[in-house]
This record gives C-alpha cells, structure tokens and sequence, in this order.
C-alpha cells in the first residue's frame, strides 16, 4: 500500500512536466481578413520542455476545416522525423509551404500564397512531443471591391442643388462609401457646408451650389480588405453664363441654318442655269423660225427674246402661208397656244 501511494505521488510530481512538453507562442485563436490574391503567413511558434531531448520525436500537422468539408480532417501540410508531406484534394499543395526549411527548428508556421475565396475556414496547427498544443486561426478571404461608377445628377450652375452618385457593384452590405473633397482646405475625407449624405449609401446631395464648391470629389468604396475609387470635378457656374448644354445647342442651331442657306444658294445656282439654258433654246428656235420663214420673224423673234409671253415660252411653231403675212404660235410653258401673226416686212 506504501509502495502504491509513492507511485502516485511520483506520477502526480511528473505530470505538469508531461503536460508541458510542448507549448505553442501564440495568441489564442487569430482572425485575419485577407484580400483575394495576397499571400499570407499563419504562425505556429512553439518551445519543447528541456526534458525533451531533440526533434525526434515530434510531429506537426496543418488542419483545414470549412464548412463545406465533411467526413475526415483535411491534412494538407504535416512534418514528422524530418520529412515533409503534402497532403492531396484541399487544393492548397502548390501554393503552401513551411516558413523554415526544417520545421523541427521551434517554428511550424507556414506561408499561403495566392489567396481564393474558397480558402476561407478555419486553418489549426497541432505540434506533438508527448502532448499536443494546438493554435488556431481564422482566415476570412474576400475580393477588393471592384472601382466604383461615379457621375452627378442636377446642373452644375450657381444656387441649384445635384447629387454626386457613386455605386460599387459590390453588396451594399459589405462595402462603405465615403466622399472626400480634394484640396487642402478639406483634406482628411472633410466636406464644405452645404453637403448631406442622401438616401443611397453612395450619394452625396449638394445644395445651394456656389464657388466653394468647386473642385474634386472622390468616392472612396471600402471592404475589410481593401478599397477603390472614382472621382468627379464640380465646375458651377453663374446662371447668367450659358451652359455647356446652351452652348452645344447654339452650335447646332447654327449648323443647321448654315446647311439650309448652303442648299439655298444651291438651289438659286440651279435656277439661273436653267433659265439661262431656256433663254438659249427659245433664242435658237426664234433662228430656227426666222430662217423657215424667209426673215420675217423679226416682231416674234422680239417676243420670244424679251420673255413677253407671260409664263415662258416652250418652244415655237411657225406657219406659212400663200400671204405676204406670216404666223406663228408660241406654245408656252402654261400649255397655252399664242397665236402671233408677224407681217412681212
């Protein structure tokens, strides 16, 4: 009965030894929010007893848990009696490694590279020397919000109120809006007077536009793990200066009564070069006639000239007869016969 009572207290005096075999530095259970892409290091710093004599021994083991994942653990990364093994399906063997090349060296941290939003989860490091400590971290892994769309509602004139407009396809949920005036007066994200937020999340109301408003607005759109931005210059001007819309106005306006005189000088040209062809035909059939009629046309041939026929003449038709009296008829352009009688001289 002695005998067995010295062999607990034995056990008893050796048991805080047993349990501190293996102890790892280390906060307790480590969050990180990670960007898409990045690189990161989870740490496992850890210290063996001086009664464990070398690394031989020692086993360490890297544990992924999502939920998503069932059935049994997802080693992916272990160390044991000097070798490394790299564990197959989690998908992270050619982007993982240890830190030190010889993890025995008191650090069994390792290195994550090109972050996917799949590697979200909770990542545990285990080091067994006769006991197990264990340190786990939480890795949340999200995309940088993608750059925003910014652009203004309202007119940009003096004493009007518009609306600066900045939306990120992100969910409004995960992301903030901040706008910020870019001069060194309103440095720090400040605004001047006169700013509201509005109702979206993104919008920033402007009132009662004046000088002090001019400048540029950024929109900043941030996550946990990153952010981007967009910018829009504010110009106001007097309501007795036209706008840039009343300017483009004008210079349409004007365009379009440039192309309607152009089409009227065009059409005037055309004009004058047709009655200048129809003087030429009336003058050669009045040649034509005088020659039929022996050079007695002389009274139409003036009438045919001086245009007497009231809507123009079309062409004319001359008549003989046994008479010393010639005729001839004017056919005009109003369908009209005109009967003209030229004597002989």
């Amino acid at each position: 009965m002695a005998g067995h009572g010295a062999s607990l207290l034995l056990l008893l005096g050796l048991m805080p030894a047993l349990l501190l075999a293996v102890r790892i530095n280390g906060k307790g259970r480590e969050v990180l929010y990670l960007a898409k892409g990045d690189s990161v290091k989870l740490g496992c710093p850890y210290v063996l007893e001086p009664e464990d004599n070398g690394p031989q021994g020692l086993g360490i083991e890297w544990i992924q848990i999502t939920p998503e994942r069932t059935g049994p653990e997802n080693v992916f990364l272990s160390y044991h009696d000097h070798h490394v093994d790299y564990g197959s399906g989690s998908g992270l063997q050619d982007r993982v490694a240890f830190v030190q090349k010889d993890p025995s060296q008191y650090d069994a941290s390792i290195r994550l590279a090109d972050l996917q939003v799949s590697d979200t989860g909770t990542y545990q490091c285990r080091v067994k020397k006769n006991t197990v400590a264990v340190h786990e971290v939480i890795v949340t892994v999200q995309e940088k919000p993608a750059p925003p769309q910014c652009w203004i509602e309202g007119e940009l004139i003096w004493g009007s109120s518009i609306v600066l407009r900045c939306f990120s396809r992100e969910s409004s949920t995960t992301v903030s809006y901040q706008w910020a005036k870019l001069a060194d007066s309103y440095g720090g994200g400040h605004l001047p007077s006169g700013t509201i937020q509005g109702r979206a999340p993104g919008d920033l109301v402007i009132r009662s536009l004046s000088e002090v408003h001019t400048g540029i607005y950024q929109c900043r759109v941030t996550n946990r793990v990153g952010y981007s931005v967009c910018q829009l210059n504010i110009s106001p001007v007097p309501r007795c200066a036209p706008a840039a819309g009343g300017r483009q106005t004008g210079i349409i306006v004007g365009s379009i009564l440039g192309s309607l005189l152009l089409l009227s000088l065009l059409g005037l040209l055309i004009w004058a070069l047709i009655c200048r062809y129809r003087r030429k035909e009336c003058q050669r059939a009045c040649s034509d006639c005088r020659s039929s009629t022996g050079g007695t046309m002389t009274r139409t041939c003036n009438v045919c000239t001086h245009g007497y026929a009231p809507h123009g003449i079309s062409y004319m038709q001359c008549q003989h007869g046994d008479s010393d009296e010639r005729a001839a008829a004017l056919i005009c352009n109003d369908g009209i016969r005109h009967q003209v009688t030229c004597p002989a001289l």
